[in-house]
């Protein structure tokens, strides 16, 4: 590949980077508009006013109610629900953010033609560090729809995790693609750092 076009490439990553970080916060100022505004989630009830369900294909989230009380209670359980989605919501625009604004400093080092340093490095490790935490993050947060809203009223659900069935069902809520994710950007950045190793002393040779 040609040097201008490198260059062109790298400078066009950047300013798809700022992009994506202005479009970001921009989901932060929705986020907190939402909770200030409490919008009414997509509750439809089918035979009769005690069963419905409340889904969020975002999130790829979805429960099913059941239970006689269950119309006096509606407001309560979807108020809990609208909370859940947006936590899962902040989880991943913070997570965005932090991993966007490394890349656009990664990015920034290679359009200087300077690719193998000790920023460049702990920067790579620092996204897997932030991907295994928004992993953690995003298991724990889709355990509140089971401990907020009573289990009388959850007949069913999916993308909600929950140790009631026991420690193997509850784990297998774990995005362990994104763990997997994680260790390989973690080899990477040893790779990085090895390069920055190699450049020293080959500088030191010369």
């Amino acid at each position: 590949m040609k040097p201008i076009c490198k260059e062109s490439l790298i400078k066009g990553l950047i300013i798809l980077l700022d992009l994506s970080l202005i479009i970001l916060f921009i989901g932060v100022i929705i986020f907190i508009s939402g909770l200030i505004f409490i919008m009414p989630l997509d509750i439809s009830g089918n035979d009769g006013p005690t069963i419905g369900s409340m889904s969020s294909p975002l999130y790829n989230v979805l429960i099913t109610l059941s239970n006689t009380n269950l119309a006096q209670n509606i407001q309560s359980i979807q108020n809990k629900f609208f909370l859940f989605c947006n936590l899962c919501g902040l989880v991943n625009v913070i997570a965005l953010i932090l991993i966007t604004l490394q890349l656009k400093f990664i990015f920034k080092s290679f359009s200087l033609k300077d690719y193998f340093n000790t920023s460049n490095s702990l920067r790579i490790k620092k996204i897997s560090i932030i991907i295994l935490i928004w992993a953690i993050a995003d298991y724990a947060v889709r355990f509140l729809p089971g401990l907020t809203i009573s289990g009388y009223f959850i007949q069913s659900s999916i993308g909600v995790n929950s140790f009631k069935h026991g420690i193997i069902q509850g784990l297998i809520g774990f995005n362990f693609k994104m763990l997997m994710t994680s260790i390989i950007i973690y080899f990477l950045s040893i790779v990085f750092k090895y390069g920055n190793e190699l450049k020293e002393e080959t500088s030191l040779t010369i």
